[in-house]
């Protein structure tokens, strides 16, 4: 990845975001598979936050990543409830269709700040020869 975008009203979040792009590029370039996994920040320090193996269900169709969201959100609310300047990061692969109806693969950031603000933020990827390709963010705000 030649450099990494970040929307300009999430600059905040940007250790946050760079991190979890720099983990993304490498998961997805070794195994073209994305794990689930939180990041989580408090007073500047970022955290990646996985699962164990015992977390994973094998036996549903879509894999180990069936449940894991849920697991990894219910982790980033106990560290919340304990610290109140907490920001959580949900990362996970997501399907992007276009306005043409063509599927493409992307990365869901779902950020939660200290006051319970949701931000959604999409990074549509690609694989190319011996690397993978980040486009530009776009993203959707929600209140809670």
């Amino acid at each position: 990845m030649k450099h990494k975008m970040i929307l300009k009203q999430q600059v905040r979040y940007a250790s946050m975001i760079e991190r979890a792009l720099t983990l993304c590029e490498i998961m997805l370039s070794r195994s073209e598979t994305l794990y689930p996994f939180a990041v989580l920040s408090v007073d500047n320090n970022v955290h990646c936050i996985f699962l164990n193996d015992e977390d994973y269900d094998n036996r549903h169709p879509n894999g180990a990543h069936f449940g894991m969201i849920e697991k990894l959100e219910q982790q980033l609310a106990l560290y919340k409830v304990q610290t109140k300047s907490a920001i959580g990061m949900l990362v996970y692969a997501a399907t992007i269709r276009t306005p043409d109806k063509e599927e493409k693969d992307g990365l869901m950031f779902s950020i939660c700040d200290a006051n319970g603000e949701n931000t959604l933020t999409l990074y549509p990827y690609e694989f190319e020869q011996n690397s993978i390709s980040i486009g530009k963010p776009f993203t959707c705000d929600f209140s809670d």
